[in-house]
């Protein structure tokens, strides 16, 4: 079983002027530095991944026992699809396009909290929320794998920049491990966590466009796909 979320990339402008989107941030605000442990009940076999924008009803899904976050209880919340496709983009000073100066990338979403517990997980609008969690029967091991892909270029007409002028960096308001690894887009298929049986990980991931080459001004775009799989 696989779920997906993608990421919008753009790079629009005249005269040298530019925008790169792509998808979206949650919510959060500053919490204690400590490391927290997101754990499940065991139950039958699913998977479940976020990014930016995402759906639960009947409530989070667990209550934490403080600000560690370490599993309490279920409460209830149940996962469901959520199609938006969010944006953060940055804009290119005629001046500063092909510099090499690093660009910053901010996002549209208003997301807030994570559905694990409600807990304040990112800061907007920097930050894009993501998450997955692998649920298994009990004494299964399994291990899922978070993975994101993503095209060679992004594309304005017959012109283009490589994906790989996209990169982010990962962190949360307070763990003081990221569970989901920072990278750069390859043009390929880029791992980003391992998800023990059970498990709910999530970060909050920080895009930067690196901006080492003078292109055309106009909308480049793109799409990232992120996957959960469980073997």
């Amino acid at each position: 079983m696989q779920d997906h979320a993608h990421i919008r990339l753009v790079r629009a402008g005249r005269h040298r002027r530019g925008v790169i989107a792509m998808a979206a941030a949650l919510v959060g605000v500053g919490g204690p530095a400590e490391a927290w442990i997101l754990t499940m009940k065991a139950a039958p076999r699913e998977i479940y991944v976020q990014v930016g924008a995402g759906t639960y009803t009947g409530g989070n899904y667990a209550t934490s026992t403080g600000s560690g976050r370490t599993f309490k209880k279920t409460s209830g919340g149940k996962p469901g699809v959520n199609t938006t496709i969010d944006t953060v983009s940055v804009t290119v000073p005629a001046a500063s396009v092909g510099t090499g100066t690093t660009q910053q990338m901010t996002s549209n979403s208003a997301v807030a909290d994570s559905f694990y517990d409600g807990y304040a997980t990112c800061n907007p609008p920097t930050e894009v929320y993501v998450g997955a969690w692998s649920q298994e029967p009990a004494g299964q091991t399994g291990v899922a794998t978070l993975t994101v892909t993503s095209p060679a270029n992004l594309t304005s007409g017959a012109d283009t920049i490589p994906f790989s002028q996209i990169s982010w960096t990962s962190t949360a308001n307070g763990d003081t491990t990221a569970d989901v690894a920072a990278g750069t887009f390859n043009g390929g298929s880029v791992a980003l966590a391992s998800i023990a049986a059970n498990t709910w990980v999530e970060d909050c991931l920080t895009f930067t466009f690196k901006n080492s080459a003078i292109v055309a001004a106009g909308t480049y775009t793109g799409q990232a796909v992120y996957t959960v799989s469980q073997p």
